[in-house]
């Protein structure tokens, strides 16, 4: 049985909780996918202190029984209801009426919530975030998945920068970046790719589109990849379009921010708190006076979403988390600088997870 799923077998006993369902429905829950490895749109789990099930329909039965082989299938029949086969899940696994069951109440809609508490035949229970406090922290497994997803998302970018040239719209230097990925192995984007050249790099999420990049003005490409397993890489690097040299105060700013993301890299340890994560790298752009000018966070979890679930007020680093470093300058009207890793916490400081390059020489 997988070390994840023993994990969640004992905070029920601690919750006090007989059993929990966890549901994904056209992909929507990434904890289906965390806790079993099932990759299909749309199952449920029962998972119990001893047993497990994973219920799902005939498009799923073969894939189901080789992604989760430590959950027993439950089939549903055409016609049926799932809470219908719920309950058969929860009579194969020895539950009754007075059984507490927990459901996620964060991802399971009102109209669910009324179907099941009217159909199955156990004292449902809301719980919050019990799966996504595990998934905080990545396992080796994980760690391993990611640093794969990060080299090739760093190759990509490797490709894409000789092909930057003045005339090429934000929308070709998109598709150039999203075809390396689908070729070097990604199922799909982690999110849509973010090409953001001259006054349209100042906006941090500028929706990409026909404009022409220009000689010597800054070109922002913040992309990722999805690959096999379900984990994601989040990448940003700030370019120049070539012939002719970049703006002296566009070349001051990118200098900053990339001192900014090695500031904060350096500083990252065990038992670190986010805000003082932030505040490092914070601190050192409105020391150079361009604080006003950073108006975003330092950074974000990354895992099986781009924007991992994760405690940003009370939990600290421990060793496994894995986030992005991401400091920026936005001028509006003028143009901006964003460079971004991805990076994960160690025993002994952090490992940096893209190791993209060039970052820009001057």
């Amino acid at each position: 049985m997988n070390a994840r799923l023993k994990k969640l077998q004992q905070i029920l006993s601690k919750e006090k909780l007989d059993a929990l369902l966890v549901r994904t429905f056209e992909g929507d829950n990434h904890n289906v996918l965390y806790l079993s490895g099932f990759s299909g749109t749309t199952a449920v789990l029962l998972v119990t202190r001893k047993k497990a099930y994973i219920i799902t329909d005939a498009r799923y039965f073969a894939r189901a029984k080789e992604e989760a082989p430590d959950f027993k299938l439950v089939k549903v029949q055409r016609g049926n209801k799932v809470s219908d086969h719920i309950n058969e899940a929860m009579s194969l696994a020895g539950l009754s009426k007075s059984s507490k069951v927990g459901f996620e109440a964060g991802t399971i809609s009102v109209h669910v919530g009324k179907v099941w508490d009217k159909d199955i035949k156990a004292k449902l229970v809301p719980t919050v975030h019990i799966i996504e406090r595990m998934r905080q922290f990545k396992d080796e497994d994980e760690i391993a998945q990611l640093r794969k997803a990060c080299r090739i998302t760093s190759k990509v970018y490797k490709e894409v920068v000789p092909l930057i040239k003045p005339g090429m719209t934000e929308n070709e230097l998109g598709f150039e970046i999203d075809m390396r990925l689908r070729k070097h192995g990604a199922i799909n984007n982690s999110f849509p790719s973010i090409i953001a050249s001259g006054p349209n790099s100042a906006v941090p999420h500028h929706a990409t589109g026909d404009r022409k990049l220009k000689a010597g003005e800054p070109v922002i490409m913040d992309f990722g990849g999805l690959f096999p397993g379900g984990y994601c890489s989040d990448i940003t690097r700030t370019a120049f379009v070539p012939g002719k040299k970049p703006h002296p105060k566009m070349v001051e700013i990118y200098k900053i921010v990339l001192e900014a993301n090695k500031a904060a890299l350096k500083e990252l340890s065990v038992g670190m708190m986010w805000r003082d994560y932030d505040k490092v790298a914070r601190d050192y752009i409105a020391d150079l006076g361009y604080g006003e000018y950073f108006i975003h966070g330092l950074g974000h979890s990354l895992g099986l979403l781009v924007h991992d679930p994760y405690n940003y007020e009370k939990d600290p680093f421990e060793v496994g988390t894995v986030i992005t470093d991401e400091p920026g300058i936005y001028i509006e009207g003028f143009g901006g600088v964003r460079i971004e890793d991805d990076v994960v916490v160690t025993a002994t400081g952090a490992e940096v997870l893209t190791k993209a390059a060039p970052y820009w020489q001057f």
